[in-house]
Protein backbone atom coordinates (compact mmCIF):
# COMPACT_ATOMS: atom_id res chain seq x y z
CA UNK A 1 0.00 0.00 0.00
CA UNK A 2 0.97 3.65 0.17
CA UNK A 3 0.33 6.06 2.63
CA UNK A 4 1.60 9.44 3.90
CA UNK A 5 3.79 8.78 7.17
CA UNK A 6 1.26 10.95 9.16
CA UNK A 7 -1.23 8.15 8.18
CA UNK A 8 1.23 5.37 9.93
CA UNK A 9 -0.83 4.21 13.00
CA UNK A 10 0.67 1.07 15.10
CA UNK A 11 -2.86 -0.76 16.62
CA UNK A 12 -4.10 -0.01 12.57
CA UNK A 13 -0.52 -1.32 10.92
CA UNK A 14 -0.34 -4.53 13.05
CA UNK A 15 -4.14 -5.28 11.85
CA UNK A 16 -3.30 -4.89 8.25
CA UNK A 17 0.10 -6.89 8.96
CA UNK A 18 -2.23 -9.34 9.90
CA UNK A 19 -4.26 -9.54 7.18
CA UNK A 20 -1.52 -10.14 4.82
CA UNK A 21 0.31 -6.43 4.67
CA UNK A 22 3.68 -6.79 4.09
CA UNK A 23 5.39 -3.48 1.77
CA UNK A 24 4.40 -0.20 2.87
CA UNK A 25 5.57 2.78 0.60
CA UNK A 26 5.79 6.17 1.91
CA UNK A 27 6.52 9.35 -0.13
CA UNK A 28 9.08 10.43 2.50
CA UNK A 29 11.04 13.17 0.29
CA UNK A 30 13.00 15.45 2.64
CA UNK A 31 15.14 14.72 5.68
CA UNK A 32 15.25 18.61 6.56
CA UNK A 33 11.91 20.87 7.39
CA UNK A 34 13.30 23.79 4.92
CA UNK A 35 13.05 21.28 2.28
CA UNK A 36 9.64 19.76 3.42
CA UNK A 37 8.03 23.05 3.14
CA UNK A 38 9.72 23.69 -0.29
CA UNK A 39 7.74 20.34 -1.69
CA UNK A 40 4.39 21.54 0.99
CA UNK A 41 4.69 18.21 2.54
CA UNK A 42 2.63 19.40 5.17
CA UNK A 43 4.72 17.32 7.81
CA UNK A 44 7.56 17.24 9.77
CA UNK A 45 11.04 15.07 9.71
CA UNK A 46 10.02 14.19 13.83
CA UNK A 47 6.30 12.71 11.80
CA UNK A 48 9.15 10.98 9.14
CA UNK A 49 11.24 9.21 11.72
CA UNK A 50 8.16 7.99 13.83
CA UNK A 51 6.00 6.37 10.77
CA UNK A 52 9.49 4.44 10.02
CA UNK A 53 10.02 3.43 13.47
CA UNK A 54 6.47 2.32 13.86
CA UNK A 55 6.25 -0.01 10.42
CA UNK A 56 10.03 -1.70 12.00
CA UNK A 57 8.44 -2.04 15.03
CA UNK A 58 5.29 -3.88 13.87
CA UNK A 59 7.44 -6.28 11.17
CA UNK A 60 6.46 -4.37 8.03
CA UNK A 61 8.64 -3.92 5.03
CA UNK A 62 9.03 -0.24 3.63
CA UNK A 63 10.39 1.75 0.63
CA UNK A 64 10.24 5.14 0.40
CA UNK A 65 10.05 7.98 -2.30
CA UNK A 66 13.28 10.99 -1.30
CA UNK A 67 14.67 14.24 -2.48
CA UNK A 68 18.23 14.55 -1.69
CA UNK A 69 18.01 17.69 -4.17
CA UNK A 70 15.07 20.30 -4.28
CA UNK A 71 15.39 24.15 -5.13
CA UNK A 72 15.59 25.48 -1.96
CA UNK A 73 18.52 22.73 -1.17
CA UNK A 74 22.11 23.92 0.44
CA UNK A 75 25.34 21.42 1.15
CA UNK A 76 23.32 21.95 4.74
CA UNK A 77 20.42 20.73 3.57
CA UNK A 78 21.96 17.51 1.72
CA UNK A 79 23.80 16.71 4.31
CA UNK A 80 21.04 16.80 6.75
CA UNK A 81 18.87 15.23 4.22
CA UNK A 82 22.31 12.07 4.50
CA UNK A 83 22.06 11.79 7.95
CA UNK A 84 18.47 11.34 7.98
CA UNK A 85 18.63 8.48 5.52
CA UNK A 86 21.40 7.26 7.73
CA UNK A 87 18.90 7.04 10.61
CA UNK A 88 16.34 5.16 9.14
CA UNK A 89 18.27 2.64 6.40
CA UNK A 90 21.49 2.32 8.23
CA UNK A 91 20.65 -1.24 9.76
CA UNK A 92 19.72 -2.23 6.19
CA UNK A 93 16.06 -2.61 6.46
CA UNK A 94 15.83 -1.20 2.92
CA UNK A 95 17.72 0.11 0.35
CA UNK A 96 19.06 3.16 -0.59
CA UNK A 97 16.81 5.37 -2.47
CA UNK A 98 17.06 9.17 -3.90
CA UNK A 99 16.61 11.64 -6.69
CA UNK A 100 16.35 15.48 -7.55
CA UNK A 101 12.97 17.18 -7.47
CA UNK A 102 11.84 17.96 -11.00
CA UNK A 103 9.19 21.21 -11.08
CA UNK A 104 6.81 19.18 -13.17
CA UNK A 105 3.44 20.98 -15.02
CA UNK A 106 1.05 22.44 -12.79
CA UNK A 107 2.64 21.77 -9.26
CA UNK A 108 2.94 24.92 -7.27
CA UNK A 109 7.22 24.71 -7.13
CA UNK A 110 6.77 25.15 -10.53
CA UNK A 111 5.15 28.57 -10.53
CA UNK A 112 7.12 29.02 -7.53
CA UNK A 113 10.40 28.99 -9.80
CA UNK A 114 9.25 30.58 -12.46
CA UNK A 115 8.35 33.52 -10.21
CA UNK A 116 11.67 33.73 -9.43
CA UNK A 117 13.14 33.20 -12.39
CA UNK A 118 15.10 30.40 -12.06
CA UNK A 119 12.61 28.16 -14.20
CA UNK A 120 15.11 25.97 -16.96
CA UNK A 121 14.29 23.35 -19.30
CA UNK A 122 10.76 22.83 -21.15
CA UNK A 123 7.48 20.92 -20.30
CA UNK A 124 9.14 17.33 -20.98
CA UNK A 125 12.57 18.22 -19.58
CA UNK A 126 11.69 21.12 -16.37
CA UNK A 127 14.90 22.18 -14.34
CA UNK A 128 16.26 24.59 -12.80
CA UNK A 129 19.52 26.52 -11.04
CA UNK A 130 20.49 25.84 -7.36
CA UNK A 131 20.99 28.86 -5.42
CA UNK A 132 24.92 27.90 -4.65
CA UNK A 133 26.70 27.10 -7.77
CA UNK A 134 28.88 25.01 -6.36
CA UNK A 135 25.85 23.08 -5.83
CA UNK A 136 25.16 22.83 -9.07
CA UNK A 137 28.71 21.67 -9.90
CA UNK A 138 28.48 18.91 -7.36
CA UNK A 139 25.51 17.79 -8.28
CA UNK A 140 26.61 17.13 -11.94
CA UNK A 141 30.15 15.40 -10.61
CA UNK A 142 27.50 13.36 -8.71
CA UNK A 143 25.83 11.74 -11.87
CA UNK A 144 29.08 11.28 -12.72
CA UNK A 145 30.20 9.17 -10.03
CA UNK A 146 26.92 7.39 -9.22
CA UNK A 147 25.33 6.20 -12.41
CA UNK A 148 21.81 6.57 -10.87
CA UNK A 149 20.27 4.34 -13.92
CA UNK A 150 22.67 1.63 -11.95
CA UNK A 151 22.44 2.44 -8.39
CA UNK A 152 18.61 3.50 -7.91
CA UNK A 153 16.48 3.11 -11.23
CA UNK A 154 16.21 0.60 -13.72
CA UNK A 155 15.76 -2.84 -13.85
CA UNK A 156 18.87 -4.39 -13.00
CA UNK A 157 19.58 -1.34 -10.42
CA UNK A 158 20.96 -1.89 -7.65
CA UNK A 159 18.41 -1.02 -5.08
CA UNK A 160 15.88 -2.15 -7.23
CA UNK A 161 17.49 -5.78 -7.18
CA UNK A 162 17.41 -5.33 -3.29
CA UNK A 163 14.27 -4.68 -3.48
CA UNK A 164 12.95 -7.15 -4.97
CA UNK A 165 14.66 -9.44 -2.97
CA UNK A 166 12.94 -8.05 0.22
CA UNK A 167 9.70 -8.66 -1.50
CA UNK A 168 10.63 -12.32 -2.64
CA UNK A 169 11.26 -13.07 1.36
CA UNK A 170 8.36 -11.64 2.37
CA UNK A 171 6.16 -13.64 0.00
CA UNK A 172 8.14 -16.39 1.07
CA UNK A 173 7.29 -15.91 4.49
CA UNK A 174 3.55 -15.42 3.95
CA UNK A 175 2.45 -18.06 1.41
CA UNK A 176 4.88 -20.73 1.98
CA UNK A 177 5.81 -23.53 4.94
CA UNK A 178 8.17 -21.91 7.54
CA UNK A 179 12.15 -22.66 5.73
CA UNK A 180 14.29 -23.34 8.56
CA UNK A 181 17.24 -21.26 6.96
CA UNK A 182 15.04 -17.96 6.45
CA UNK A 183 16.49 -16.01 9.80
CA UNK A 184 20.14 -16.79 8.12
CA UNK A 185 19.56 -15.38 4.61
CA UNK A 186 17.72 -12.44 6.31
CA UNK A 187 20.65 -11.65 8.44
CA UNK A 188 22.60 -11.91 5.21
CA UNK A 189 20.21 -10.04 2.86
CA UNK A 190 20.48 -7.28 5.34
CA UNK A 191 23.96 -7.00 5.57
CA UNK A 192 24.50 -6.43 2.13
CA UNK A 193 21.64 -3.79 2.17
CA UNK A 194 22.95 -2.26 5.03
CA UNK A 195 26.45 -2.30 3.36
CA UNK A 196 25.77 -1.13 -0.05
CA UNK A 197 23.53 1.81 1.85
CA UNK A 198 26.23 3.10 3.53
CA UNK A 199 28.91 3.18 0.66
CA UNK A 200 26.65 4.95 -1.55
CA UNK A 201 25.66 7.63 1.09
CA UNK A 202 29.43 7.67 1.96
CA UNK A 203 30.28 8.64 -1.62
CA UNK A 204 27.84 11.44 -1.48
CA UNK A 205 29.23 12.77 1.81
CA UNK A 206 32.66 12.34 0.51
CA UNK A 207 32.07 13.85 -2.86
CA UNK A 208 30.00 17.13 -1.26
CA UNK A 209 33.26 17.98 0.78
CA UNK A 210 35.39 18.33 -2.80
CA UNK A 211 32.78 21.19 -3.10
CA UNK A 212 32.91 22.96 0.24
CA UNK A 213 35.92 21.83 1.95
CA UNK A 214 38.64 21.58 -0.44
CA UNK A 215 39.46 17.68 0.00
CA UNK A 216 40.48 15.12 -2.79
CA UNK A 217 38.34 13.58 -4.52
CA UNK A 218 37.22 10.12 -3.33
CA UNK A 219 38.58 7.48 -5.54
CA UNK A 220 36.98 7.47 -9.49
CA UNK A 221 33.77 6.85 -10.78
CA UNK A 222 34.78 3.30 -12.00
CA UNK A 223 35.97 2.32 -8.79
CA UNK A 224 32.42 3.28 -7.61
CA UNK A 225 31.03 0.99 -10.43
CA UNK A 226 32.87 -1.60 -9.59
CA UNK A 227 31.41 -1.83 -6.05
CA UNK A 228 28.16 -1.30 -6.80
CA UNK A 229 28.66 -4.92 -9.53
CA UNK A 230 30.07 -6.74 -6.56
CA UNK A 231 27.12 -5.65 -4.05
CA UNK A 232 25.09 -6.95 -6.94
CA UNK A 233 26.96 -9.92 -7.80
CA UNK A 234 26.76 -11.08 -3.40
CA UNK A 235 22.89 -10.30 -3.87
CA UNK A 236 22.70 -12.45 -6.48
CA UNK A 237 24.94 -15.50 -5.32
CA UNK A 238 23.48 -15.09 -1.75
CA UNK A 239 20.06 -15.09 -3.43
CA UNK A 240 20.15 -17.85 -6.11
CA UNK A 241 21.94 -20.78 -3.56
CA UNK A 242 19.08 -19.87 -0.57
CA UNK A 243 16.51 -20.19 -3.49
CA UNK A 244 18.18 -23.37 -4.89
CA UNK A 245 18.82 -25.08 -1.95
CA UNK A 246 15.14 -24.80 -0.69
CA UNK A 247 13.72 -25.14 -4.27
CA UNK A 248 11.75 -28.44 -3.75
CA UNK A 249 10.44 -27.16 -0.47
CA UNK A 250 8.85 -23.81 -2.33
CA UNK A 251 7.64 -26.07 -5.52
CA UNK A 252 6.14 -28.87 -3.18
CA UNK A 253 3.77 -26.04 -1.76
CA UNK A 254 2.43 -25.02 -4.82
CA UNK A 255 -0.95 -26.16 -6.21
CA UNK A 256 -1.27 -29.50 -8.51
CA UNK A 257 -2.08 -27.70 -11.47
CA UNK A 258 1.19 -24.71 -10.84
CA UNK A 259 3.65 -27.22 -10.81
CA UNK A 260 2.36 -28.63 -13.83
CA UNK A 261 2.44 -25.77 -15.86
CA UNK A 262 5.69 -25.04 -14.66
CA UNK A 263 7.10 -28.51 -15.54
CA UNK A 264 6.06 -28.28 -19.15
CA UNK A 265 7.14 -24.50 -19.45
Amino acid sequence: MNCRADAVDAELFAAMRDAGLYLVYMGLESGNEEGLRTLHKQITVEQNLRAVSVLKEVGLLFEYGFMLFDPSSTFESVRANLAFLRAIIGDGSTAATFCRMLPYDGTPIKEDLERAGRLRGDVCNPDYDFLDPRLTEFYAALTEYVDIRGWIHGFQALSVQLSWAWNEVAVMERLFPPIAEMADYRQTLRGITAASNDFLLGVVEDLSSVFTDGRASPGSAAEVEARRVRFLDDLLAARNAFVGRHQEHLVAALPETVRERAATA
